[in-house]
Protein backbone atom coordinates (compact mmCIF):
# COMPACT_ATOMS: atom_id res chain seq x y z
CA UNK A 1 0.00 0.00 0.00
CA UNK A 2 2.79 2.42 0.91
CA UNK A 3 4.64 1.69 -2.36
CA UNK A 4 1.48 2.43 -4.30
CA UNK A 5 0.95 5.67 -2.42
CA UNK A 6 4.45 6.84 -3.36
CA UNK A 7 3.66 6.61 -7.07
CA UNK A 8 0.44 8.49 -7.87
CA UNK A 9 -1.62 10.36 -5.27
CA UNK A 10 -4.02 7.40 -5.10
CA UNK A 11 -4.97 4.28 -7.04
CA UNK A 12 -7.90 5.92 -8.85
CA UNK A 13 -8.45 9.51 -9.94
CA UNK A 14 -11.95 9.77 -8.47
CA UNK A 15 -13.22 11.30 -11.72
CA UNK A 16 -16.16 9.59 -13.43
CA UNK A 17 -16.72 9.06 -17.16
CA UNK A 18 -19.96 11.01 -17.59
CA UNK A 19 -19.23 12.93 -20.83
CA UNK A 20 -21.07 11.43 -23.79
CA UNK A 21 -20.21 11.94 -27.50
CA UNK A 22 -22.56 14.91 -27.94
CA UNK A 23 -21.13 16.75 -24.94
CA UNK A 24 -17.57 15.98 -26.10
CA UNK A 25 -18.38 17.66 -29.42
CA UNK A 26 -20.06 20.64 -27.75
CA UNK A 27 -17.07 21.14 -25.41
CA UNK A 28 -14.84 21.66 -28.47
CA UNK A 29 -17.39 23.81 -30.33
CA UNK A 30 -18.06 26.14 -27.43
CA UNK A 31 -14.38 26.38 -26.49
CA UNK A 32 -13.44 27.44 -30.02
CA UNK A 33 -16.36 29.46 -31.42
CA UNK A 34 -16.46 32.68 -29.45
CA UNK A 35 -14.78 36.06 -29.68
CA UNK A 36 -12.18 35.31 -32.35
CA UNK A 37 -14.26 34.56 -35.41
CA UNK A 38 -16.40 37.66 -34.86
CA UNK A 39 -13.50 40.10 -34.57
CA UNK A 40 -10.50 38.54 -36.37
CA UNK A 41 -12.24 38.67 -39.77
CA UNK A 42 -11.61 42.43 -39.78
CA UNK A 43 -8.84 42.84 -37.22
CA UNK A 44 -6.45 40.91 -39.49
CA UNK A 45 -7.62 42.41 -42.77
CA UNK A 46 -5.54 45.58 -42.45
CA UNK A 47 -2.62 44.82 -44.79
CA UNK A 48 -4.03 47.14 -47.44
CA UNK A 49 -3.68 44.47 -50.15
CA UNK A 50 -5.58 45.65 -53.25
CA UNK A 51 -8.71 43.57 -53.69
CA UNK A 52 -7.86 42.99 -57.36
CA UNK A 53 -4.95 40.82 -56.12
CA UNK A 54 -7.14 38.45 -54.06
CA UNK A 55 -6.55 34.85 -55.23
CA UNK A 56 -9.82 33.39 -56.54
CA UNK A 57 -11.46 36.46 -55.05
CA UNK A 58 -10.71 35.22 -51.51
CA UNK A 59 -9.61 37.91 -49.03
CA UNK A 60 -6.40 36.98 -47.14
CA UNK A 61 -8.29 36.28 -43.90
CA UNK A 62 -10.59 33.79 -45.65
CA UNK A 63 -7.63 32.01 -47.25
CA UNK A 64 -5.94 31.91 -43.82
CA UNK A 65 -9.00 30.23 -42.30
CA UNK A 66 -8.60 27.52 -44.95
CA UNK A 67 -4.82 27.11 -44.57
CA UNK A 68 -4.83 27.17 -40.76
CA UNK A 69 -7.89 24.91 -40.78
CA UNK A 70 -5.79 22.26 -42.56
CA UNK A 71 -3.05 22.64 -39.92
CA UNK A 72 -5.70 22.32 -37.21
CA UNK A 73 -6.97 19.06 -38.72
CA UNK A 74 -3.43 17.65 -38.83
CA UNK A 75 -2.94 18.60 -35.18
CA UNK A 76 -6.33 17.20 -34.23
CA UNK A 77 -5.37 13.92 -35.89
CA UNK A 78 -2.31 13.67 -33.64
CA UNK A 79 -4.39 14.48 -30.55
CA UNK A 80 -6.98 11.89 -31.59
CA UNK A 81 -4.33 9.18 -31.84
CA UNK A 82 -2.66 10.09 -28.55
CA UNK A 83 -5.97 10.67 -26.79
CA UNK A 84 -7.24 7.23 -27.78
CA UNK A 85 -4.01 5.66 -26.54
CA UNK A 86 -3.89 7.69 -23.30
CA UNK A 87 -7.47 8.75 -22.49
CA UNK A 88 -6.69 10.54 -19.26
CA UNK A 89 -7.48 13.96 -17.83
CA UNK A 90 -4.78 16.50 -18.60
CA UNK A 91 -4.57 15.64 -22.29
CA UNK A 92 -1.39 17.06 -23.78
CA UNK A 93 0.30 17.13 -20.38
CA UNK A 94 0.09 13.34 -20.23
CA UNK A 95 1.24 12.91 -23.84
CA UNK A 96 4.26 15.22 -23.66
CA UNK A 97 5.41 14.16 -20.19
CA UNK A 98 5.23 10.44 -21.06
CA UNK A 99 6.63 10.59 -24.59
CA UNK A 100 9.14 13.48 -24.59
CA UNK A 101 10.20 14.38 -21.03
CA UNK A 102 8.44 15.07 -17.70
CA UNK A 103 9.91 18.58 -17.38
CA UNK A 104 9.00 19.50 -20.96
CA UNK A 105 5.48 18.20 -20.39
CA UNK A 106 5.14 20.18 -17.18
CA UNK A 107 6.43 23.49 -18.58
CA UNK A 108 4.38 23.27 -21.79
CA UNK A 109 1.25 22.42 -19.83
CA UNK A 110 1.94 25.03 -17.16
CA UNK A 111 1.98 27.67 -19.88
CA UNK A 112 -1.11 26.19 -21.52
CA UNK A 113 -2.85 26.16 -18.15
CA UNK A 114 -2.07 29.83 -17.66
CA UNK A 115 -3.26 30.56 -21.21
CA UNK A 116 -6.65 28.93 -20.62
CA UNK A 117 -7.12 30.15 -17.04
CA UNK A 118 -6.32 33.78 -17.92
CA UNK A 119 -8.57 33.51 -21.01
CA UNK A 120 -11.33 32.35 -18.66
CA UNK A 121 -11.14 35.77 -17.00
CA UNK A 122 -10.61 37.67 -20.25
CA UNK A 123 -13.78 36.18 -21.73
CA UNK A 124 -15.72 36.81 -18.52
CA UNK A 125 -15.09 40.53 -18.98
CA UNK A 126 -15.47 40.33 -22.78
CA UNK A 127 -19.12 39.29 -22.31
CA UNK A 128 -19.88 42.83 -21.16
CA UNK A 129 -17.66 44.35 -23.84
CA UNK A 130 -19.70 42.49 -26.47
CA UNK A 131 -22.86 44.10 -25.09
CA UNK A 132 -21.19 47.51 -25.36
CA UNK A 133 -20.09 46.89 -28.95
CA UNK A 134 -23.49 45.83 -30.22
CA UNK A 135 -25.66 48.12 -28.13
CA UNK A 136 -25.09 50.92 -30.62
CA UNK A 137 -25.91 48.77 -33.65
CA UNK A 138 -29.10 47.51 -31.97
CA UNK A 139 -29.86 51.08 -30.80
CA UNK A 140 -29.90 50.13 -27.14
CA UNK A 141 -29.32 52.83 -24.52
CA UNK A 142 -26.91 51.77 -21.77
CA UNK A 143 -25.95 53.74 -18.64
CA UNK A 144 -22.54 55.43 -18.82
CA UNK A 145 -21.16 53.35 -15.94
CA UNK A 146 -21.66 50.17 -17.98
CA UNK A 147 -18.53 50.90 -20.00
CA UNK A 148 -16.26 51.86 -17.12
CA UNK A 149 -13.23 49.74 -16.25
CA UNK A 150 -14.43 49.03 -12.75
CA UNK A 151 -17.78 47.71 -13.95
CA UNK A 152 -16.19 45.57 -16.68
CA UNK A 153 -13.78 44.10 -14.13
CA UNK A 154 -16.40 43.50 -11.44
CA UNK A 155 -18.87 42.04 -13.94
CA UNK A 156 -16.19 39.71 -15.28
CA UNK A 157 -15.27 38.57 -11.76
CA UNK A 158 -18.92 37.73 -11.05
CA UNK A 159 -19.13 35.70 -14.26
CA UNK A 160 -15.94 33.81 -13.36
CA UNK A 161 -17.16 33.02 -9.83
CA UNK A 162 -20.61 31.88 -10.96
CA UNK A 163 -19.26 29.47 -13.56
CA UNK A 164 -16.62 28.16 -11.15
CA UNK A 165 -19.33 27.36 -8.60
CA UNK A 166 -21.34 25.58 -11.29
CA UNK A 167 -18.23 23.61 -12.32
CA UNK A 168 -17.92 22.29 -8.76
CA UNK A 169 -21.16 20.38 -9.32
CA UNK A 170 -19.61 18.02 -11.86
CA UNK A 171 -19.66 17.46 -15.60
CA UNK A 172 -23.14 15.90 -15.81
CA UNK A 173 -24.87 19.15 -14.85
CA UNK A 174 -22.31 21.19 -16.79
CA UNK A 175 -23.07 19.17 -19.90
CA UNK A 176 -26.68 20.39 -19.87
CA UNK A 177 -25.54 23.98 -19.35
CA UNK A 178 -23.11 23.70 -22.27
CA UNK A 179 -25.75 22.35 -24.61
CA UNK A 180 -28.23 25.11 -23.79
CA UNK A 181 -25.55 27.81 -24.17
CA UNK A 182 -24.63 26.31 -27.54
CA UNK A 183 -28.08 25.85 -29.05
CA UNK A 184 -29.27 29.44 -28.43
CA UNK A 185 -26.54 31.21 -30.48
CA UNK A 186 -26.52 28.40 -33.05
CA UNK A 187 -30.17 29.12 -33.87
CA UNK A 188 -29.45 32.86 -34.11
CA UNK A 189 -26.48 32.08 -36.39
CA UNK A 190 -28.91 30.69 -38.96
CA UNK A 191 -30.57 34.11 -39.16
CA UNK A 192 -27.15 35.79 -39.41
CA UNK A 193 -26.39 33.59 -42.41
CA UNK A 194 -29.76 34.39 -43.98
CA UNK A 195 -29.29 38.13 -43.49
CA UNK A 196 -25.86 38.18 -45.15
CA UNK A 197 -26.84 35.77 -47.94
CA UNK A 198 -29.78 38.01 -48.76
CA UNK A 199 -27.59 41.12 -48.91
CA UNK A 200 -27.66 43.22 -52.06
CA UNK A 201 -25.69 46.35 -52.94
CA UNK A 202 -28.84 48.34 -52.25
CA UNK A 203 -29.56 46.75 -48.84
CA UNK A 204 -25.93 47.09 -47.70
CA UNK A 205 -25.73 50.72 -48.74
CA UNK A 206 -29.05 51.51 -47.05
CA UNK A 207 -28.01 49.68 -43.86
CA UNK A 208 -24.67 51.47 -43.61
CA UNK A 209 -26.44 54.76 -44.19
CA UNK A 210 -28.89 53.86 -41.38
CA UNK A 211 -26.14 53.15 -38.84
CA UNK A 212 -23.38 55.56 -39.89
CA UNK A 213 -25.40 58.34 -41.47
CA UNK A 214 -23.12 58.35 -44.54
CA UNK A 215 -22.73 56.26 -47.70
CA UNK A 216 -20.18 53.39 -47.72
CA UNK A 217 -18.05 55.22 -50.31
CA UNK A 218 -17.28 57.82 -47.64
CA UNK A 219 -15.27 55.23 -45.70
CA UNK A 220 -13.39 53.98 -48.74
CA UNK A 221 -12.48 57.48 -49.88
CA UNK A 222 -11.29 58.39 -46.39
CA UNK A 223 -9.21 55.20 -46.07
CA UNK A 224 -7.52 55.96 -49.40
CA UNK A 225 -6.86 59.53 -48.29
CA UNK A 226 -5.34 58.30 -45.01
CA UNK A 227 -3.00 55.91 -46.86
CA UNK A 228 -4.55 52.43 -46.99
CA UNK A 229 -2.57 51.64 -50.15
CA UNK A 230 0.78 52.87 -48.86
CA UNK A 231 3.09 49.93 -48.20
CA UNK A 232 0.36 47.44 -49.05
CA UNK A 233 1.40 43.84 -48.37
CA UNK A 234 1.46 41.23 -51.16
CA UNK A 235 -1.37 38.70 -51.02
CA UNK A 236 0.47 35.77 -49.42
CA UNK A 237 2.24 38.03 -46.94
CA UNK A 238 -1.20 39.26 -45.92
CA UNK A 239 -2.37 35.65 -45.62
CA UNK A 240 0.54 34.90 -43.29
CA UNK A 241 -0.32 37.88 -41.11
CA UNK A 242 -4.00 36.92 -41.11
CA UNK A 243 -3.03 33.39 -40.04
CA UNK A 244 -2.16 34.79 -36.59
CA UNK A 245 -5.75 35.91 -36.12
CA UNK A 246 -7.34 32.81 -37.65
CA UNK A 247 -5.16 30.53 -35.50
CA UNK A 248 -6.27 32.45 -32.41
CA UNK A 249 -9.87 31.89 -33.52
CA UNK A 250 -9.27 28.12 -33.78
CA UNK A 251 -7.63 27.73 -30.35
CA UNK A 252 -9.49 25.19 -28.23
CA UNK A 253 -9.75 22.60 -31.00
CA UNK A 254 -8.44 19.86 -28.68
CA UNK A 255 -10.47 20.90 -25.62
CA UNK A 256 -12.13 17.53 -25.03
CA UNK A 257 -8.75 15.79 -24.68
CA UNK A 258 -8.12 17.69 -21.43
CA UNK A 259 -11.17 15.98 -19.91
CA UNK A 260 -10.55 12.63 -21.62
CA UNK A 261 -10.59 10.92 -18.23
CA UNK A 262 -14.29 11.80 -18.00
CA UNK A 263 -15.32 10.88 -21.57
CA UNK A 264 -17.34 7.69 -21.97
CA UNK A 265 -15.55 5.06 -24.08
CA UNK A 266 -12.86 7.62 -24.81
CA UNK A 267 -10.72 5.32 -26.93
CA UNK A 268 -13.58 5.08 -29.42
CA UNK A 269 -15.44 8.37 -28.97
CA UNK A 270 -12.57 10.84 -28.64
CA UNK A 271 -11.21 10.57 -32.23
CA UNK A 272 -14.68 10.68 -33.82
CA UNK A 273 -15.92 13.61 -31.80
CA UNK A 274 -12.71 15.62 -32.27
CA UNK A 275 -12.95 15.35 -36.04
CA UNK A 276 -16.70 15.98 -36.13
CA UNK A 277 -16.37 19.16 -34.04
CA UNK A 278 -13.42 20.59 -35.94
CA UNK A 279 -14.76 19.90 -39.42
CA UNK A 280 -17.92 21.76 -38.37
CA UNK A 281 -15.84 24.69 -37.07
CA UNK A 282 -13.74 24.97 -40.24
CA UNK A 283 -16.83 24.90 -42.45
CA UNK A 284 -18.49 27.52 -40.25
CA UNK A 285 -15.49 29.86 -40.26
CA UNK A 286 -14.83 29.59 -43.98
CA UNK A 287 -18.44 29.89 -45.13
CA UNK A 288 -19.52 32.71 -42.83
CA UNK A 289 -16.36 34.73 -43.52
CA UNK A 290 -16.92 34.25 -47.27
CA UNK A 291 -20.53 35.40 -46.99
CA UNK A 292 -19.63 38.37 -44.78
CA UNK A 293 -16.80 39.58 -47.02
CA UNK A 294 -18.98 39.12 -50.11
CA UNK A 295 -21.61 41.39 -48.58
CA UNK A 296 -19.05 43.98 -47.45
CA UNK A 297 -17.22 44.11 -50.79
CA UNK A 298 -20.34 44.72 -52.88
CA UNK A 299 -20.53 48.38 -51.78
CA UNK A 300 -18.22 51.34 -51.41
CA UNK A 301 -16.01 50.40 -54.36
CA UNK A 302 -13.39 53.01 -55.17
CA UNK A 303 -10.41 51.90 -57.25
CA UNK A 304 -8.80 48.75 -55.76
CA UNK A 305 -10.78 48.89 -52.53
CA UNK A 306 -14.31 48.48 -51.20
CA UNK A 307 -16.12 49.12 -47.96
CA UNK A 308 -14.75 45.80 -46.61
CA UNK A 309 -11.08 46.82 -46.77
CA UNK A 310 -11.80 50.39 -45.70
CA UNK A 311 -13.93 49.34 -42.71
CA UNK A 312 -11.28 46.90 -41.47
CA UNK A 313 -8.36 49.28 -42.01
CA UNK A 314 -10.09 52.23 -40.37
CA UNK A 315 -11.05 50.07 -37.37
CA UNK A 316 -7.75 48.28 -36.66
CA UNK A 317 -5.10 49.70 -39.01
CA UNK A 318 -1.83 51.41 -38.08
CA UNK A 319 -3.63 54.61 -37.08
CA UNK A 320 -6.01 52.79 -34.75
CA UNK A 321 -9.75 53.40 -34.79
CA UNK A 322 -10.32 56.39 -37.07
CA UNK A 323 -13.93 55.68 -38.02
CA UNK A 324 -15.00 58.80 -36.16
CA UNK A 325 -13.36 60.88 -38.88
CA UNK A 326 -16.26 59.76 -41.09
CA UNK A 327 -19.05 58.88 -38.66
CA UNK A 328 -19.50 59.30 -34.92
CA UNK A 329 -22.02 56.42 -34.80
CA UNK A 330 -20.13 53.73 -36.72
CA UNK A 331 -19.00 50.85 -34.46
CA UNK A 332 -15.66 49.10 -35.01
CA UNK A 333 -15.70 46.27 -37.51
CA UNK A 334 -17.03 42.95 -36.26
CA UNK A 335 -18.60 40.27 -38.44
CA UNK A 336 -22.16 40.53 -37.01
CA UNK A 337 -22.20 44.23 -37.95
CA UNK A 338 -22.30 43.17 -41.61
CA UNK A 339 -25.44 41.14 -40.89
CA UNK A 340 -26.89 44.19 -39.11
CA UNK A 341 -26.24 46.48 -42.09
CA UNK A 342 -27.94 44.03 -44.43
CA UNK A 343 -30.87 43.48 -42.06
CA UNK A 344 -31.47 47.20 -41.70
CA UNK A 345 -31.38 47.63 -45.45
CA UNK A 346 -33.82 44.75 -45.96
CA UNK A 347 -36.18 46.07 -43.31
CA UNK A 348 -35.51 43.08 -41.03
CA UNK A 349 -34.89 45.06 -37.84
CA UNK A 350 -35.93 42.05 -35.74
CA UNK A 351 -32.69 40.31 -36.78
CA UNK A 352 -30.71 43.32 -35.56
CA UNK A 353 -32.31 42.85 -32.13
CA UNK A 354 -30.92 39.29 -32.05
CA UNK A 355 -27.35 40.28 -32.89
CA UNK A 356 -26.31 41.35 -29.33
CA UNK A 357 -27.61 37.98 -28.06
CA UNK A 358 -25.65 36.24 -30.83
CA UNK A 359 -22.44 38.02 -29.85
CA UNK A 360 -22.85 37.62 -26.10
CA UNK A 361 -23.76 33.93 -26.16
CA UNK A 362 -20.97 32.99 -28.55
CA UNK A 363 -18.54 34.79 -26.23
CA UNK A 364 -20.06 33.48 -22.98
CA UNK A 365 -20.22 29.85 -24.02
CA UNK A 366 -16.40 29.80 -24.10
CA UNK A 367 -16.44 30.03 -20.34
CA UNK A 368 -17.71 26.58 -19.21
CA UNK A 369 -15.13 24.58 -21.21
CA UNK A 370 -12.33 26.93 -20.10
CA UNK A 371 -12.84 26.10 -16.42
CA UNK A 372 -13.19 22.39 -17.22
CA UNK A 373 -10.03 22.11 -19.31
CA UNK A 374 -7.71 24.31 -17.25
CA UNK A 375 -8.68 22.76 -13.91
CA UNK A 376 -7.97 19.27 -15.31
CA UNK A 377 -4.43 20.29 -16.28
CA UNK A 378 -3.76 21.31 -12.67
CA UNK A 379 -5.44 18.13 -11.45
CA UNK A 380 -3.29 15.91 -13.70
CA UNK A 381 -0.03 17.54 -12.61
CA UNK A 382 -1.02 17.28 -8.94
CA UNK A 383 -1.99 13.63 -9.44
CA UNK A 384 1.58 13.08 -10.66
CA UNK A 385 2.83 14.84 -7.51
CA UNK A 386 4.59 17.74 -9.28
CA UNK A 387 2.05 20.21 -7.90
CA UNK A 388 0.51 20.38 -4.42
CA UNK A 389 -1.38 17.11 -3.84
CA UNK A 390 -4.34 19.13 -2.58
CA UNK A 391 -5.02 20.12 -6.21
CA UNK A 392 -5.88 16.49 -6.94
CA UNK A 393 -8.72 16.48 -4.38
CA UNK A 394 -12.02 15.29 -5.87
CA UNK A 395 -15.49 15.82 -4.43
CA UNK A 396 -17.03 12.47 -3.51
CA UNK A 397 -20.50 13.83 -4.28
CA UNK A 398 -19.87 15.70 -7.54
CA UNK A 399 -16.70 13.95 -8.77
CA UNK A 400 -15.08 17.28 -9.60
CA UNK A 401 -11.54 18.51 -8.71
CA UNK A 402 -12.71 21.16 -6.25
CA UNK A 403 -9.38 22.71 -5.24
CA UNK A 404 -8.11 22.88 -8.82
CA UNK A 405 -11.31 24.65 -9.85
CA UNK A 406 -11.02 27.16 -7.00
CA UNK A 407 -7.37 27.96 -7.79
CA UNK A 408 -8.22 28.36 -11.49
CA UNK A 409 -10.97 30.80 -10.55
CA UNK A 410 -8.43 32.95 -8.68
CA UNK A 411 -5.95 32.87 -11.58
CA UNK A 412 -8.78 33.92 -13.92
CA UNK A 413 -9.12 37.18 -11.99
CA UNK A 414 -5.84 38.23 -13.66
CA UNK A 415 -7.69 38.03 -16.97
CA UNK A 416 -10.49 40.21 -15.59
CA UNK A 417 -7.95 42.84 -14.52
CA UNK A 418 -6.18 42.71 -17.87
CA UNK A 419 -9.22 42.87 -20.18
CA UNK A 420 -10.88 45.66 -18.19
CA UNK A 421 -7.64 47.74 -18.18
CA UNK A 422 -8.46 48.71 -14.61
CA UNK A 423 -4.80 48.68 -13.50
CA UNK A 424 -3.17 49.47 -16.86
CA UNK A 425 -1.94 52.79 -15.48
CA UNK A 426 -0.11 51.26 -12.53
CA UNK A 427 3.71 51.40 -12.61
CA UNK A 428 5.48 48.24 -13.88
CA UNK A 429 2.62 45.76 -13.34
CA UNK A 430 0.26 47.83 -15.48
CA UNK A 431 2.48 47.25 -18.52
CA UNK A 432 1.87 43.50 -18.27
CA UNK A 433 -1.67 43.20 -16.97
CA UNK A 434 -3.69 45.07 -19.55
CA UNK A 435 -5.68 44.28 -22.69
CA UNK A 436 -2.58 44.53 -24.88
CA UNK A 437 0.17 43.58 -22.45
CA UNK A 438 2.23 40.50 -21.65
CA UNK A 439 -0.42 38.56 -19.77
CA UNK A 440 -2.69 38.31 -22.82
CA UNK A 441 -0.06 36.74 -25.10
CA UNK A 442 -1.92 33.46 -24.78
CA UNK A 443 -1.37 32.43 -28.40
CA UNK A 444 2.38 32.19 -27.75
CA UNK A 445 1.83 29.62 -25.00
CA UNK A 446 -0.86 27.81 -26.98
CA UNK A 447 1.40 27.41 -30.01
CA UNK A 448 4.31 26.10 -27.93
CA UNK A 449 2.02 23.56 -26.28
CA UNK A 450 0.49 22.25 -29.51
CA UNK A 451 3.88 22.16 -31.22
CA UNK A 452 5.27 19.93 -28.47
CA UNK A 453 2.16 17.74 -28.43
CA UNK A 454 2.60 17.13 -32.16
CA UNK A 455 6.26 16.31 -31.55
CA UNK A 456 5.06 13.79 -28.93
CA UNK A 457 3.12 12.16 -31.78
CA UNK A 458 6.44 11.57 -33.58
CA UNK A 459 8.00 10.18 -30.40
CA UNK A 460 4.98 7.92 -30.02
CA UNK A 461 6.29 5.62 -32.76
CA UNK A 462 10.03 6.22 -32.35
CA UNK A 463 10.72 5.57 -28.66
CA UNK A 464 10.48 2.32 -26.73
CA UNK A 465 8.05 3.85 -24.23
CA UNK A 466 5.86 5.17 -27.03
CA UNK A 467 5.83 1.86 -28.84
CA UNK A 468 4.71 0.04 -25.68
CA UNK A 469 1.75 2.45 -25.36
CA UNK A 470 1.05 2.13 -29.11
CA UNK A 471 0.85 -1.67 -28.85
CA UNK A 472 -1.90 -1.40 -26.20
CA UNK A 473 -3.94 1.26 -28.01
CA UNK A 474 -7.34 0.35 -29.42
CA UNK A 475 -7.04 2.93 -32.21
CA UNK A 476 -3.73 2.80 -34.05
CA UNK A 477 -3.03 3.55 -37.69
CA UNK A 478 0.35 2.37 -38.99
CA UNK A 479 3.46 3.72 -37.29
CA UNK A 480 4.63 5.20 -40.58
CA UNK A 481 1.42 7.17 -41.00
CA UNK A 482 1.48 8.39 -37.39
CA UNK A 483 5.12 9.45 -37.66
CA UNK A 484 4.61 11.21 -41.00
CA UNK A 485 1.48 13.11 -39.96
CA UNK A 486 3.06 13.94 -36.61
CA UNK A 487 6.14 15.37 -38.35
CA UNK A 488 4.07 17.42 -40.81
CA UNK A 489 1.90 18.74 -37.96
CA UNK A 490 5.03 19.61 -35.95
CA UNK A 491 6.54 21.58 -38.83
CA UNK A 492 3.22 23.32 -39.52
CA UNK A 493 2.90 24.35 -35.87
CA UNK A 494 6.51 25.52 -35.91
CA UNK A 495 5.55 27.81 -38.80
CA UNK A 496 2.58 29.10 -36.80
CA UNK A 497 4.87 29.77 -33.83
CA UNK A 498 7.13 31.79 -36.15
CA UNK A 499 4.15 33.84 -37.38
CA UNK A 500 2.93 34.43 -33.83
CA UNK A 501 6.44 35.35 -32.65
CA UNK A 502 6.98 38.02 -35.30
CA UNK A 503 3.48 39.31 -34.55
CA UNK A 504 4.62 40.51 -31.11
CA UNK A 505 7.06 43.39 -31.72
CA UNK A 506 6.83 44.59 -28.10
CA UNK A 507 8.86 43.11 -25.24
CA UNK A 508 6.18 42.64 -22.58
CA UNK A 509 4.75 39.31 -23.89
CA UNK A 510 8.22 37.78 -24.10
CA UNK A 511 9.31 39.03 -20.69
CA UNK A 512 6.13 37.66 -19.17
CA UNK A 513 6.70 34.33 -20.96
CA UNK A 514 10.19 34.07 -19.48
CA UNK A 515 8.84 34.87 -16.01
CA UNK A 516 6.16 32.21 -16.49
CA UNK A 517 8.79 29.68 -17.56
CA UNK A 518 11.03 30.40 -14.56
CA UNK A 519 8.09 30.18 -12.14
CA UNK A 520 6.99 26.87 -13.67
CA UNK A 521 10.51 25.43 -13.52
CA UNK A 522 10.81 26.44 -9.85
CA UNK A 523 7.48 24.77 -9.00
CA UNK A 524 8.38 21.58 -10.86
CA UNK A 525 11.81 21.12 -9.27
CA UNK A 526 10.57 22.08 -5.81
CA UNK A 527 7.84 19.44 -5.78
CA UNK A 528 9.99 16.83 -7.50
CA UNK A 529 12.73 17.39 -4.91
CA UNK A 530 10.20 17.34 -2.09
CA UNK A 531 8.66 14.12 -3.39
CA UNK A 532 12.01 12.42 -3.88
CA UNK A 533 12.92 13.10 -0.23
CA UNK A 534 9.88 11.13 0.93
CA UNK A 535 10.34 8.30 -1.54
CA UNK A 536 8.07 9.21 -4.44
CA UNK A 537 9.10 7.10 -7.45
CA UNK A 538 9.02 9.57 -10.34
CA UNK A 539 10.60 7.03 -12.66
CA UNK A 540 7.53 4.84 -12.25
CA UNK A 541 5.10 7.76 -12.48
CA UNK A 542 6.35 8.95 -15.85
CA UNK A 543 6.77 5.44 -17.22
CA UNK A 544 3.07 4.74 -16.76
CA UNK A 545 -0.23 6.21 -17.88
CA UNK A 546 -2.18 7.50 -14.85
CA UNK A 547 -4.88 5.13 -13.56
CA UNK A 548 -8.59 5.59 -14.29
Amino acid sequence: MEAEKKVFVRKATGLVREIGPLTAIVIVLTNVIGLGWQKRLFQFSTAGTPETQFLLGLPPIVMSFIVVGIIVLLTVWVFAILGAAMPRSGGGYVYISRLIHPFVGFIASWMEYFSIAVSYGLIGTAVFEAILIYAGVAKWTLPTWFGTSWFLCLGGVVVVVVFALLALMGVRMYALLLQVMFVIPLVITVFIYISMLAATPQSMAAGIQEVAGVAPEAFTNKAIALGIGEGAAPYWTAVGTAAIGSYWAYIGFAASTFVAGEVKEATKNLPKTLFAANIFIILLYVTISLIATRAATMVGKVGDYSFFSAYAWMSYGPQGNVLSQVSATMPRAWMPNIAAFSAYGLGWSWIVALIPLFAVFWVANDIPPFILTSSRILFAMAFDRVMPERLADVSERWHSPVTAIFVTMVVAFIGNLAESDIISGWPVIGAYINSGGGVVATDIWDTIFFLLACLAGVFFVLTARGKSIYDKSAYKPSKTVIGAVGLIATLANLYLLYLVAIGYPIWEPWIFTVVLFVAGAAIYYYYKSKGSRVGVDYTTIYAEIPPE
